[in-house]
């Protein structure tokens, strides 16, 4: 596997994004209204023999499903395909790696906190999880929750882990979502807790507008999300009260 960079931003020590498909597909789901509101640009992809032969087609033109954008002083790594269990490991590796190469001040995550009454939550709470205790600090400053007691899993287990074993900042920021739904309202909450973080204006009310479309319309990446996190056992476990697993 590597990353094959088109283009690169000018910008010392960007922040690097991650918003990959896991529960509710609350990082995929940001991820593509960020990259939509700040009209980013395509600036790498992923290319690996592990990946399934797929590519993807917007406005006629070859995409691979695994991207990099970048904006200002922000990247963002973006996917249109589950992330089966036997890619993980490797693509966690090569996204801290480009990390390391750009010299980023810090890899953010952006996930979902499955919880069992999300129904009844009108706007859902991010927490935050973080490789070293000054990242952790700014996130509480800001009004973000530490999440105190649980589990890591997947992908975003893997950047922690590898974030943690290099000693890079690494902030992993999880919304309350539904388990087996796409969640846009999520998706807000955790862009709004990113513009605080970063000092961003991203305007959610267009994601809020097209909630219902896009759950309709990313349902079989959903499908396919939880698949995988099942194979992980991962789905299973978000079943559980939400300070415990994640």
């Amino acid at each position: 596997m590597r990353i094959i960079e088109r283009k690169s931003l000018p910008t010392e020590e960007p922040y690097i994004l991650t918003g990959l498909p896991d529960i509710g597909l609350v990082g995929t789901i940001a991820s593509l209204h960020i990259i939509r509101q700040l009209n980013m640009e395509e600036m790498a992809y992923v290319e690996s023999d592990e990946l399934p032969p797929v590519v993807v087609l917007h406005k006629g033109h070859l995409k691979m499903p695994i991207r990099i954008y970048g904006h200002d002083r922000i990247y963002i790594v973006t996917s249109e395909i589950a992330i089966s269990p036997n890619v993980m490991p490797l693509l966690a590796k090569n996204i801290v790696d480009y990390a390391m190469s750009k010299n980023a001040k810090a890899i953010i995550m952006l996930g979902g906190l499955a919880v069992p009454n999300r129904l009844e939550i009108e706007k859902p709470k991010v927490y935050a999880v973080a490789t070293l205790d000054e990242i952790l600090e700014q996130a509480k400053n800001i009004g973000i929750e530490p999440l105190d007691e649980g589990f890591v899993v997947g992908i975003h287990a893997l950047i922690l882990r590898e974030c943690s074993f290099r000693r890079v900042p690494a902030l992993l920021l999880l919304a309350q979502c539904h388990v087996q739904y796409p969640d846009p309202g999520a998706a807000a909450s955790i862009i709004e807790a990113l513009n605080k973080f970063l000092n961003l204006n991203i305007d959610v009310e267009p994601l809020l507008k097209e909630a219902e479309s896009l759950r309709l319309k990313l349902r079989e990446l959903m499908r396919r999300t939880t698949a995988t996190l099942s194979r992980i056992q991962k789905s299973h476990e978000y079943e559980a009260p939400p300070m415990m697993y994640i």
